[in-house]
């Protein structure tokens, strides 16, 4: 009984995941414009929450998300390097691709879409 419980939340925990990688994702491949050190608005705050919730971006208490800083420059170099594209911190489009073909690959997009079609 226990092992089924425990079966059941981390089921429950990878689908939650999911869906909040993915509604983060949506405004980022939907916005289609490139993003780098400078740029500010809720594309930026998207990068920055899929960087958070991938582990690669930890935005300091009392600072605003949704401002392309080092921080989100650096987190974005790393999370780059480990999807298999050139680590610039620069988001255009070799890194929409692969993001856009890692999320399909994992039914993220699919997911998203079905909730909120």
């Amino acid at each position: 009984m226990r092992g089924s419980v425990l079966v059941a939340l981390l089921i429950a925990a990878v689908l939650v995941s999911a869906h909040t990688a993915s509604a983060s994702v949506i405004g980022i491949l939907s916005g289609g414009r490139d993003l780098s050190v400078g740029a500010s608005g809720s594309d930026v705050a998207d990068l920055q929450g899929l960087l958070a919730e991938q582990g690669y971006l930890v935005i300091p208490i009392g600072v605003a998300p949704g401002y392309f800083g080092s921080l989100t420059q650096a987190g974005l170099a790393r999370y780059q390097a480990s999807i298999g594209v050139p680590s610039t911190g620069y988001f255009g489009p070799m890194t929409r691709t692969r993001l856009s073909e890692l999320f399909t690959a994992r039914g993220w997009m699919a997911l998203f879409a079905r909730e909120n079609g």
